[in-house]
Parts: C-alpha cells; sequence; structure tokens
C-alpha cells in the first residue's frame, strides 16, 4: 500500500482552483430553455397591469402563488418524484421561492399601481446585472472583463429607455422596482444551483409548495374583501391566468432548467431582451407607443446580450472530500 502524493484541488490545502467553462454541459438545452422561459416572462408586467385594477396587487400576488403550488403538485404526482428534496438543497429552494413567487411579483405589482408597464421594464432591464453580482458572490462564478462591460452596455440601455418611457422622474414605484430586482437576482442564483442538483420542475415545484402556506391567509382575506359584485373585465382573467400559470409555473420551469444547463451569471444576460419584448406586448395589449429610442436599445441590447452569453466564464471548482488517496 503506498500513499499517493497530493493532488491540487483535493487533497492539498488552499481553495479549489478556478476553472474556465467555455461550453457548459447541455449548453444547447440552456440556452433554448432559458430563451423559452425569457419569453414568458416577458409578458408578465402587461399581464399583471392588466390584472392589477381588477384584483389588486395582494390578491393577484397570492394567487399565482396558490395556483403554481397546486400546478406543482400535480406535476410531482404525474411524475412520481413526491420525494422530498435533501436537507442541504432546501435554503436554496426557500429563498427561490420567497424571491420569486412572494417578493418580486408584490413589488412589480405594488410598482405598477404608480407607474405604466413601459416604465417597470426597469426592474427586468436590471435583473441581468444584479443575477450576474449575486452569481459572483454566491455561486463562485467569475466573468470575464468583456462579460461586465458588455453587461453595463446593455444595462445602460435600457436604463435609458425606461428613463425616457418615464419621463425620467424617480418615483415611490421606482423604489419597489429596485426592490424587485434585488429579490429575483437573488431567487435566479439560489434557485439555479439548487436546479443542478433536483432539476428545474422539481425545485420549481418544491419552491412554490413551500411558499403556499405563507400565501394562503392573504389569498383567503383578498377573496374575502373583495367586491365581487363589480364586473371584472376579461383581460383582467386573462392577465392573472397568465401571471400564475404562464409567467408563475411554466416560464419558471424552463428558465430554472436553462440556468441549471448553461451557467447561471451567462443565461441570466438573457433577460436583457426582455424589457423590449414588454414593451413590444405593451404596444399590442395596452395601445402603447414603441418609440425610436426602443428600436435603437433594442440594437444595443441584443449585441451586449450576444457577448455576454458567448463569454467564458470562470467557475470555482467544487471541492472534493479530503480523504487520502490509496494505491495497491
Amino acid at each position: 500500500m503506498m500513499r499517493a502524493s497530493p493532488r491540487p484541488g483535493l487533497d492539498s490545502e488552499g481553495p479549489p482552483p478556478l476553472r474556465m467553462i467555455a461550453t457548459p454541459p447541455h449548453w444547447r438545452d440552456g440556452l433554448l430553455m432559458g430563451g423559452l422561459g425569457m419569453l414568458a416572462f416577458s409578458g408578465t408586467l402587461p399581464a399583471t397591469r392588466l390584472a392589477v385594477p381588477a384584483f389588486g396587487p395582494m390578491l393577484v400576488t397570492s394567487a399565482r402563488i396558490e395556483v403554481a403550488a397546486i400546478l406543482g403538485v400535480l406535476t410531482l404526482l404525474v411524475g412520481r418524484q413526491w420525494r422530498l428534496p435533501d436537507r442541504r438543497y432546501w435554503p436554496g429552494v426557500f429563498w427561490m421561492g420567497f424571491g420569486l413567487a412572494v417578493a418580486y411579483p408584490l413589488f412589480v405589482a405594488l410598482a405598477l399601481e404608480r407607474a405604466p408597464a413601459a416604465h417597470g421594464a426597469v426592474v427586468i432591464g436590471l435583473a441581468p446585472a444584479a443575477t450576474a453580482v449575486v452569481a459572483v458572490v454566491r455561486a463562485g462564478e467569475r466573468p470575464p472583463r468583456a462579460f461586465w462591460i458588455a453587461c453595463l452596455i446593455g444595462v445602460a440601455a435600457v436604463l435609458v429607455f425606461a428613463l425616457h418611457q418615464g419621463g425620467g422622474r424617480v418615483s415611490l414605484a421606482d423604489g419597489w422596482l429596485v426592490a424587485a430586482m434585488l429579490s429575483v437576482g437573488i431567487a435566479y442564483v439560489e434557485g439555479g444551483q439548487a436546479a443542478r442538483a433536483l432539476g428545474g420542475a422539481t425545485t420549481l415545484c418544491w419552491a412554490m409548495i413551500a411558499m403556499a402556506p405563507i400565501a394562503a391567509a392573504p389569498l383567503a382575506l383578498g377573496l374575502l374583501h373583495h367586491d365581487w359584485e363589480q364586473p371584472i373585465p376579461g383581460p383582467a382573467w386573462a392577465g392573472l391566468v397568465y401571471a400564475c400559470v404562464i409567467s408563475m409555473f411554466l416560464g419558471s420551469i424552463a428558465w430554472y432548467r436553462g440556468l441549471a444547463a448553461g451557467g447561471i451569471a451567462r443565461i441570466g444576460q438573457l433577460n436583457l431582451i426582455q424589457p423590449l419584448l414588454a414593451l413590444l406586448w405593451s404596444a399590442l395589449l395596452l395601445g402603447e407607443r414603441v418609440t425610436n429610442v426602443a428600436l435603437v436599445c433594442a440594437g444595443v441590447v441584443v449585441a451586449s446580450m450576444i457577448v455576454c452569453v458567448r463569454s467564458r466564464v470562470a467557475a470555482r471548482a467544487p471541492a472534493a472530500p479530503s480523504s487520502d488517496v490509496r494505491q495497491t
């Protein structure tokens, strides 16, 4: 029996080395699923804008959670995956559910009570930057300088566009939008890490189930105190259904599968194009006018997104157990 010499990153002391990820496993699947999730999310602001005046922000937020939780239970039962995740994954599952299902939609709904959907696009534009920053802190990802430069250019274009649409004014709605941006950044990173081990669909299902008890009381109070004698227009119902089923559940499953397969910081940059899609839906559904500024920003955002998506991201290699390696 001979004792093997220490191997870097395994038996030697110190943090594991950085490794460059040029093409993550299942990269094409990550890009495809992330794109589908981003497309679903792009309708969230217009749908919320349609639903909130009729139902109120609290009822819309709690209904999203409870509907997604019911769909999550059905998905787990049909897929025969009804087994509790390991204890070490629950913090990520919890923060994913809280940020994505509680904080983000509530803050967005509060903002859209005071601002149009066009102005609300600022939160979507800032979400990729927040995701990248949180990924650096929590997931050990290290994007290169070109990544950050392209990210900043894209965010700047989105901010110019959002401020142009909002008249350059800062209001209470902007505070809610900043809070929503931070919430979604944390949710993407924490949920993305859990989804690497559990799968996007399973992680999302358990996150929604975990949030269901929190939303039960607000939903009951909202249903009890809502004035149901006033007729609710069809577009408001359509907005609520879209927010609950497409945005909260199906889009989230696709998005977290994309984050798990393609990398959190990289796939997160797909959200840079989401504000422009949100403005397109706002123009079609809410009658808002798309200006020439939107077209210019579209080109800048798409170009910066391509640079970010194609960047080589350094990630901290996972540490292996520090047991002795022996050979005969």
